[in-house]
């Protein structure tokens, strides 16, 4: 916009104030003309009417006034009137002012015939400069008194491809202030290239031209350069020369739309504006109370919007986009939904944004309370989506120009909900371009965690990082877990998060109470945001006194099943009638391997040596170890059916010791069944010596203890033999 013309255009109006001042000028009622030629009488009730003539007046030597007119008439009471008149004002800065009228006259009070007190000009009142400025009106009025002129019909002013026009108006001689009092309205035609055009409007208008500055008042609106002002006022303050704007202050119901670079809307209870050397390209704002500002999404997406108390901005110096920007109290970013992206608003206490030239603003950071919401309703093959996060201070990263969300760090007391996930940790950065929210501790950010509830699992570790959109998450360094007690599924929308298993419910291994949480512990956890949580490192998982370890422990809330590798080692609490008492108490079942598998469905533990130590077993059944050791358990899970022991088998009772192939014990009938080619058997009497018998078969009662001996093979035409000392096994 070029403000320094819409300056030009009111020095054309306020002018006609200096040709009153000529006026003023003329102390002494002018003489006839030399000579004494006759005048044609145009007024008889005139006391003297003079012919054409020139009055000049001069200061420190040189013309300060020259008047010429027509004719000129005296009346008694101190009016004095023109005809034709032509006015002559050197200017201040050697330009000329000339200014014509029909008529010209001059009042003053009768007893002070040189004080000249009201002055008017009529018809046809023209004011021209050297430097092409014209003001035209019908008639004006100066009071001396007040130091005013006024002009109290149309005015109409042009400057090369500027023009003007207004219904009535005053000039302030003493304050140097033109005002337009009514339908003010400013134009500047586009120059050679197309741009420059500028188009105000507004009730009132006014220039101070000793203080360079123009204010239009009144519904006032200008439109420059693809970008439109209106407000209730409007000030444009000029240089020095009253050419160029160098700042702009919109008051009341500030608002400002643009078509081309930079804001597409401003508004505000009130907005300054600051701009370049060439008064046309806007470098700041500040907009003060209730501000919004609203920037263009890429390739014709939905426009941004920031809203606070105050926004401050500052342009690159092309004008073309926005560097920096700065909001307080009450901030809040909006950005709309874009397909599948959904729909994203944070709020804060303030706001700090950044960006390069030519890419617009990239980085923010936001203060004080933050939340953010990321909304979408279902869609195609989109789910619903309601996220919610806060935390004390959010960073977030976006394409150029407010574009796409790329990343936002949440710092300080973080927490993030989606549906029934929740995490919680010092800091909390939201990959959304990868889908990834990665909970960690933070230097300088507190809070609690990290920690991690969704409705399968609850997890605390020094890093988490999950899948919000799958749920699929990772954890590292002192990951501890729970495993949420069984319940009824519920099922999410679109099936993600549901706790529906096979048989409608959230399963844990049977040999664990299904109402109680499981716990676990390890290095590391991979849980693939459906059913199967993967422990890996000194994985430790327990229940009461129910314990289950390994260097990996793979478990699956679906099926219930389990996997555990590296160093296994289990205390199971199963059920156990005492074959003396025949009563029935808990009792801890321990086992060890190198493996375990543990399939829900069939309530089969299957223990593996996968090196040279075997598969052991230790419970109130007795001892065994083996290469493989399967445990049958029944359907409560809490009691055991069978075990099988297979390859290299030991089982060792309290006075019995043997070795074999294959073992069977079977819970209903409280009997071991050992065989093998051969059984070995060491048996210890009552009075501690040992003998050993082999056979093909051997079958244990526990309840009466005893012991039964088939296929005997004997050992050197012996069928038993005495040994000198009993095995390690069996001594105390």
């Amino acid at each position: 916009m070029r403000w320094q013309k819409i300056a030009r255009l009111a020095i054309a109006v306020f002018v006609i104030g200096f040709a009153i001042v000529v006026f003023l000028a003329m102390r002494q009622r002018p003489s006839a003309p030399a000579g004494g030629e006759a005048v044609d009488r145009v007024d008889p009730s005139a006391s003297v009417e003079s012919g054409a003539g020139e009055h000049k007046t001069f200061k420190f030597g040189k013309l300060d006034i020259d008047l010429k007119y027509a004719k000129a008439l005296t009346y008694k009471d101190g009016r004095t009137k023109f005809v034709g008149v032509t006015l002559t004002l050197p200017d201040r800065n050697g330009r000329t002012f000339v200014v014509r009228a029909d008529e010209g006259e001059l009042v003053a009070p009768p007893d002070k015939p040189t004080d000249v007190s009201i002055a008017k000009l009529t018809g046809n009142v023209k004011l021209t400069t050297d430097n092409g400025l014209e003001v035209v009106s019908a008639d004006a009025t100066y009071d001396g008194k007040e130091g005013i002129v006024k002009i109290p019909g149309p005015v109409t002013f042009t400057r090369g491809r500027m023009k003007g026009s207004g219904v009535g108006a005053t000039y302030d001689r003493n304050r140097d202030v033109l005002w337009l009092l009514a339908q003010a309205h400013l134009t500047v035609t586009a120059d050679a290239t197309g741009g420059g055009a500028v188009e105000g409007t507004s009730s009132n208008a006014g220039l101070a031209r000793s203080d360079n500055f123009v204010k239009m008042v009144g519904s006032a609106r200008l439109t420059a350069d693809a970008r439109t002002a209106e407000a209730d006022e409007i000030t444009a303050l000029l240089d020095e020369k009253g050419e160029k704007i160098q700042r702009m202050e919109l008051r009341e119901h500030s608002r400002i739309t643009s078509t081309g670079a930079g804001a597409q809307l401003m508004t505000a209870r009130h907005i300054d504006m600051t701009y370049a050397a060439d008064g046309r390209t806007l470098q700041a704002s500040k907009l003060m109370e209730g501000a919004v500002v609203e920037l263009p999404g890429a390739a014709g997406a939905p426009a941004r919007r920031i809203a606070g108390t105050t926004i401050e901005s500052v342009m690159s110096p092309d004008g073309a986009t926005v560097t920096n920007l700065t909001a307080q109290e009450n901030v809040q970013v909006d950005l709309p939904a874009e397909g599948e992206t959904p729909a994203r608003t944070i709020r804060s206490a303030s706001l700090r944004a950044a960006g390069a030239a030519g890419q617009g603003l990239q980085n923010f950071v936001f203060e004080g309370g933050v939340d953010f919401d990321e909304t979408r309703p279902a869609a195609g093959k989109a789910a619903a989506l309601k996220r919610h996060a806060r935390s004390a201070r959010l960073i977030v990263d976006t394409k150029p120009g407010l574009g796409a969300v790329e990343r936002a760090d949440f710092r300080g007391h973080a927490r993030f909900v989606d549906g029934e996930l929740t995490a919680e940790a010092p800091r909390a950065l939201y990959n959304i371009d990868r889908d990834e929210l990665d909970l960690s501790p933070s230097d300088g950010d507190v809070g609690t965690g990290p920690i991690l509830i969704n409705p399968q699992l609850t997890v605390q570790a020094r890093n988490i990082h999950v899948s919000p959109s799958t749920q699929r998450l990772k954890a590292d360094t002192d990951v501890r877990s729970t495993v949420k007690p069984q319940k009824p599924a519920a099922a999410a929308p679109g099936g993600r998060g549901s706790t529906t298993g096979g048989q409608g419910q959230t399963r844990v291994p049977a040999m664990l109470k299904q109402d109680q949480q499981v716990n676990v512990t390890s290095n590391r956890l991979d849980y693939d945001g459906v059913s199967e949580a993967t422990y890996n490192g000194n994985a430790l998982l327990w229940q009461g006194k129910s314990r289950i370890s390994g260097e990996t422990i793979v478990m699956n809330n679906r099926t219930g099943n389990l996997t555990a590798r590296g160093n296994v080692g289990t205390t199971m609490m199963l059920e156990d009638e005492d074959p003396k008492t025949k009563v029935r108490t808990l009792t801890e079942t321990r086992a060890s391997a190198d493996m375990l598998v543990y399939d829900d469905a069939k309530r089969l533990a299957t223990y593996t040596a996968t090196g040279k130590t075997p598969a052991s077993l230790t419970s109130a059944q007795g001892d065994m170890r083996g290469n493989r050791i399967d445990l049958f358990l029944k359907e409560s899970g809490n009691e055991l059916e069978r075990a099988e022991a297979d390859g290299n088998v030991s089982v060792k009772q309290e006075t019995m010791f043997s070795t074999g192939k294959h073992l069977v014990y079977t819970a209903a009938t409280d009997t071991h069944v050992l065989t093998g080619d051969p059984v070995v058997s060491v048996q210890k009497d009552e009075k501690g010596a040992c003998k050993e018998t082999r056979g093909t078969t051997l079958t244990y009662q526990r309840s009466t203890g005893s012991i039964h001996n088939s296929g005997m093979t004997g050992i050197a035409g012996f069928e038993t033999k005495p040994l000198p000392a009993c095995p390690a096994e069996l001594r105390h």
